[in-house]
C-alpha cells in the first residue's frame, strides 16, 4: 500500500521535472545571451539528472513489490 502511495508521488513529480525540463529547452532556442544560456543549459541539466534518478527511484520502487524481492529482500530485515 505505501510503495502504490510513494509511486504515485513520485510519478507526479517526474512528471513536473520532464515538464521543467521541457521548458528549458524551448527556452534555449530563442536565448541569445551566453551568459543566460549557461544559466539555462545548467537548470535543463539539473532536470535531466533528477530525471534519470526519479525514474531509477521508481523502478527500485515498482520492482520491490514482485515476489521475488519478498523472497530476498534488498534490505536484511532487523
Amino acid at each position: 500500500m505505501i510503495y502504490l502511495e510513494q509511486s504515485a508521488i513520485l510519478q507526479d513529480l517526474l512528471q513536473s521535472k520532464i515538464a521543467n525540463e521541457m521548458f528549458y529547452n524551448e527556452c534555449l532556442i530563442y536565448i541569445k545571451n551566453p551568459e543566460a544560456r549557461q544559466v539555462f543549459t545548467q537548470l535543463r541539466d539539473d532536470e535531466m539528472r533528477d530525471i534519470v534518478n526519479l525514474q531509477q527511484k521508481i523502478d527500485r520502487i515498482q520492482s520491490s513489490e514482485g515476489i521475488i524481492s519478498k523472497l530476498f529482500p534488498l534490505k536484511p530485515r532487523i
